[in-house]
């Protein structure tokens, strides 16, 4: 696929002294945006958040809301709600490109659909896989509804995750290979401070709460831990699903001087916490590529993750975080209590988390994304 030029908006274009002719700028290309809210809980909507912060510099965006957090009446009426709108959009508006995020099951029939209504309308479809069982999910189904989704998910551009997931994308769903492309999540640049030294380390998971994420692999790790390295360890887990059950593997695992559970936190709330934590943690059994890790490598905390998804592309064991196998509270009580022990090291991991990082940063996704809609 060639990379298409997008003008920057923002750049006067300059003309010879002595030329009277004026040369119309290029229109700029309007794209209609299909999706979560920018507040919503989960990586799509924090995707969606530097999609609205940063593309809105290289194209006229409409969002138009398929998902909202809320009650299940709240989330039925909003999916129903935009649906419809967006699909008045493509027929009345035309926009330049349509662009869909997608994770799996309904949202998939939703998405498909609103690609089919595109396709009709001559309008470009580019649809942005996020689902991290997505392929699982896919491979479960009957073989006429595998032949149902291929046919509605006929998109111009197909955007995942990582490279490693092209290949597969395309050999399910018969998108050509040249049409999927790999973009990797955003992350916001954050400021970082000084790390406060009070002989304690804090680490963070974020996340739904769940045995997918590998929350109660992680409260059993910290059960296994030495007492020295548990009197270190200050670990705080928030987020939604699970919390009860969560709360109460810490109280049967007897580590409630170790793991605070909190619920979801607001984005200022979790900055502040990523400002001075040292570790992030998140044992996943399957992901796609997790905002929330690159988000805490922007800032500065060393990564101790599993092999799963987009993951080993962004984390490299022993370079700039570490890498534990799936399923196993042993090998990750280990990680642990290397990590709590060697000080220089664990900052050392830190700091090569946050200079690599910087390649997802928004601006360039954003100027990435912007091209594929070009391409679209």
């Amino acid at each position: 696929m060639t990379d298409v030029q997008v003008p920057d908006p923002t750049r006067a274009v300059a003309h010879p002294a002595h030329s009277t002719t004026s040369v119309p700028a290029e229109p700029r290309p309007t794209v209609l945006v299909v999706g979560p809210r920018a507040d919503a809980r989960g990586g799509i909507g924090s995707v969606q958040y530097v999609l609205e912060q940063h593309a809105s510099a290289l194209a006229d965006l409409e969002v138009v809301t398929t998902h909202r957090d809320g009650s299940a009446g709240i989330r039925a009426r909003t999916m129903a709600a935009g649906t419809l709108r967006a699909a008045r959009r493509i027929v009345v508006d035309r926009p330049s490109v349509a662009h869909m995020h997608v994770s799996q099951r309904a949202s998939v029939l939703r998405k498909g659909l609103l690609g089919l209504v595109a396709r009709t309308c001559g309008v470009p479809v580019v649809l942005h896989l996020h689902g991290s069982e997505f392929l699982d999910w896919f491979d479960g189904l009957s073989r006429p509804a595998r032949a149902a989704v291929r046919g509605l998910l006929r998109p111009h551009r197909l955007v995942v995750l990582s490279e490693t997931l092209r290949a597969p994308y395309s050999a399910r769903l018969g998108v050509p290979p040249d049409h999927v492309v790999a973009l990797p999540n955003p992350v916001e640049w954050p400021l970082t401070l000084p790390p406060v030294d009070d002989g304690s380390v804090l680490a963070l998971f974020l996340g739904r709460f769940g045995a997918r994420k590998g929350i109660y692999d992680l409260v059993n790790a910290c059960a296994r831990l030495a007492p020295e390295q548990r009197r270190r360890l200050r670990l705080v887990a928030a987020g939604d699903g699970e919390v009860d059950g969560v709360r109460a593997a810490v109280a049967a695992a007897g580590v409630d001087d170790v793991v605070e559970v909190a619920e979801w936190l607001d984005r200022a709330e979790r900055d502040d916490l990523l400002r001075r934590a040292q570790l992030f943690v998140l044992p996943s059994a399957a992901e796609g590529l997790p905002m929330a890790v690159l988000e805490a490598m922007a800032f500065g905390a060393a990564p101790l993750v599993t092999p799963v998804g987009a993951l080993p592309e962004l984390v490299h064991d022993g370079v700039n975080g570490t890498m534990v196998p799936v399923g196993d509270p042993a090998a990750l009580a280990l990680s642990l209590e290397s990590l709590l022990t060697d000080d220089a090291g664990r900052a050392a991991l830190g700091e090569r988390a946050r200079a690599d990082a910087e390649a997802y940063a928004a601006p360039h996704w954003a100027a990435r994304l912007a091209s594929i809609w070009a391409d679209a």
